[in-house]
């Protein structure tokens, strides 16, 4: 180890070096003595054969990692003999190790001042110098070394750094062109070269260090993704391409690179060429599935942040449907396809690709809920209801998939099987206001049904768990309105719901029928009439108009929505005779 071999060279010198009068002991020493020396006389023999014992003994001590004992040993061998380079230099290493940085600089100075040409007692202070953040005195120490030895490979490197640390990175570059001298070509050095053109903003400089690079090690991809995205930043598209598909014949099929190409030509809008560059690797048998996803998302991901180019668009399209192609059986494919068709509003090829994603992958649970979603928002209740018990198989005990379920069978004009349903649903884990949903749900079920006492509940349970939940504030208000019942409190959850959505053409005829109860035609006509204008009324609406006529005395315009409301929806057959009886 290095102290050692220090120790067989300096050992010798103690012999010949004056000593104190006394010694203290090392505990008081260590205690009580200034750095500042006093004048000694010539130690005599005794005293230098038990000085170099304690060196001895405490550069042990050091090298075992007793720190405090070595330094207790090294203090009283300098009391003993009197300075020392040797016992210096050990006793800044001491100081070193102990993160005495003050002491540790005060030593390394007396042995470097008292040996100048000692390599390795400047080396020492040098790093002291580092550690204490002193980057102008660790580069005065090592160009002192370098001057007595020009071509030191080690100190030339140590001095590349600190000055690099430093913010000198001319002078690191000018280091480094030395070090070359010495060794030739190094990509390392070429790396180090480029780094600090790179902070003095001398980008044709920094460009030739990664050419350099590139000439030494043509298949280093780290070096061709650089300086290609250099060319790049240069506006030399058609230099980093070809850099980029250099690399792409030593790595076929990189991802990285494939989408360092598609890049520059994005750059350049040149949607063509970005999908041609992608399609070869998604066509690739020999192409990891994983990559061919990274791309797709990878154009995705442009496409989202640029939704209103066709170009891109189109590029996009085909990836993906090439993409499903090419892998029909991955089902990581179909799940970003199924994102993408949804980013686009493309319901049909959603609906698809959410299909097979389940079917390859049943455990997807994010799949499954999309895609009951999308079904029931397509009117789809008996595809809800066929693919939701599969996927309650595949998912027990999820209440989105029990609550899309119940859903349906609500829709479908089954309450009884839509209740067993919903009732699973709030029985399993869910966040506060989709429990909420679950409960408004159950109590339209319950409606549906005529069981006013379970609606009631459900709803209020409903409100409990989300107070502004203002689909519960109509539906509940609307169902009270229908039995007569507490029309107050109904007008006040009513006119809550349209301050939710005031254009909602269901909550304006509800608070319009609530008045209807109430016997204010008046206020119902002008709230019903508004349902109407919005464009979206149900034919429960017109009928509700003609008997807001009916009760007006205006029978021919009663007649005339009534007419409207059979012709929205032919199986209102009461309205028949309400026609027929006018």
């Amino acid at each position: 180890m290095r102290i050692f071999t220090l120790f067989l060279f300096l050992v010798p010198a103690l012999w010949g070096c004056s000593s104190t009068d006394a010694a203290q002991s090392p505990e008081t020493s260590s205690e009580t003595r200034s750095a500042e020396e006093s004048p000694q006389s010539k130690p005599d023999a005794a005293d230098m054969a038990r000085g170099t014992d304690m060196f001895i003994r405490g550069v042990t001590a050091l090298e075992m990692g007793d720190i405090h004992e070595s330094l207790e040993l090294l203090l009283g061998a300098r009391e003993l003999t009197g300075p020392q380079a040797g016992i210096d230099y050990s006793l800044a290493d001491n100081y070193l190790q102990l993160g005495d940085l003050t002491r540790a600089a005060e030593y390394g100075k007396k042995a470097v001042e008292a040996e100048p040409e000692e390599k390795w007692y400047r080396v020492k202070l040098a790093n002291i110098f580092r550690r204490a953040g002193r980057n102008q005195d660790t580069i005065d120490q090592f160009k002192a070394i370098l001057e007595v030895h020009p071509g030191d490979i080690d100190i030339l490197y140590n001095l590349a750094r600190v000055q690099h640390d430093h913010g000198n990175y001319a002078e690191s570059n000018r280091t480094y062109s030395r070090i070359l001298d010495i060794t030739g070509p190094d990509v390392t050095i070429f790396y180090y070269k480029y780094r600090n053109f790179s902070r003095l903003g001398q980008t044709p400089d920094a460009i030739g260090q990664m050419e350099k690079i590139l000439e030494i090690d043509p298949s280093n991809i780290a070096a061709i993704q650089t300086l290609g995205e250099m060319y790049i930043e240069e506006e030399r598209y058609e230099e980093a391409i070809e850099f980029y598909r250099q690399g792409l014949e030593f790595r076929p099929g990189e991802p990285e690179l494939v989408i360092a190409i598609a890049d520059a030509y994005i750059v350049q809008g040149k949607w063509i060429e970005t999908a041609e560059i992608l399609m070869t690797l998604i066509e690739d048998d020999k192409i990891e599935e994983s990559s061919k996803i990274e791309v797709t998302q990878y154009l995705i991901g442009r496409y989202s942040r640029d939704p209103g180019n066709e170009d891109l668009a189109e590029a996009a399209t085909n990836l993906v449907e090439s993409l499903l192609e090419n892998e029909p059986d991955f089902g990581f494919a179909h799940a970003l396809a199924a994102e993408y068709y949804n980013m686009t509003d493309n319901e049909e090829r959603l609906t698809k690709a959410l299909l097979n994603t389940t079917r390859l992958m049943p455990e997807n649970e994010t799949a499954w809920r999309q895609l009951l979603q999308q079904l029931l928002i397509n009117g789809d209740y008996d595809g809800v209801i066929e693919q939701g018990q599969e996927a309650n198989d595949a998912i027990p005990d999820d209440a989105f998939i029990q609550f899309f379920v119940g859903n349906a069978y609500l829709m479908n004009d089954q309450p009884g099987l839509a209740i067993d349903w919903l009732e699973r649903a709030s029985d399993a884990p869910s966040r506060r206001e989709f429990r909420s949903a679950i409960f408004g749900t159950l109590g339209d079920a319950y409606a549906a049904q005529k069981s006013w006492e379970d609606a009631d509940a459900s709803y209020e349970e409903a409100l409990r768990l989300n107070a502004d939940n203002d689909i519960v504030l109509n539906n509940y208000a609307y169902y009270l309105s229908t039995r007569s019942e507490r029309l107050d409190e109904a007008k006040e959850m009513s006119q809550r719901s349209l301050e939710a959505e005031p254009q909602n053409a269901a909550y304006l005829d509800t608070l319009g029928w609530i008045y209807f109860k109430k016997g204010d035609y008046e206020n119902a006509r002008t709230w019903i009439q508004a349902s109407i204008d919005t464009g979206d009324a149900s034919a429960t609406v017109y009928e509700h108009m003609g008997d807001v006529y009916e009760k007006l005395g205006e029978m021919d315009k009663a007649v005339e929505w009534w007419q409207k409301a059979l012709e929205k929806d032919d199986s209102r057959d009461h309205l028949i005779d309400k026609i027929s009886g006018a």
